[in-house]
């Protein structure tokens, strides 16, 4: 997944928690400067194969701190590729 945040430390830390409280796992977190201040988050998280990506979009959008949220659905093969996402928009919902 991926979010967009204007207050990094409070966007990190509430993914993150929402991610141990959901019971996912967490496999790869990065934070970088985008041109504009704000802060990209890009998550690898562990989920049950019948997860939906809307659902979890859904739970991990909820925080005022997170200002755009993506999920893609990836397989542990794509994993071992750098910026490897999904080729299509494979249930992907993105917020405003």
């Amino acid at each position: 997944m991926t979010a967009t945040t204007s207050d990094p430390f409070d966007g990190i830390v509430r993914l993150v928690l929402d991610t141990a409280r959901f019971g996912f796992g967490l496999d790869h977190i990065a934070m970088t400067t985008r041109p504009d201040g704000g802060r990209s988050i890009r998550m690898v998280i562990d989920v049950q194969p019948s997860a939906d990506c809307a659902d979890i979009t859904e739970r991990l959008s909820r925080h005022p701190a997170i200002t755009e949220l993506c999920v893609v659905e990836l397989t542990r093969e794509d994993l071992g590729q750098a910026g490897v996402v999904s080729p299509g928009p494979a249930n992907e919902r993105m917020l405003p």
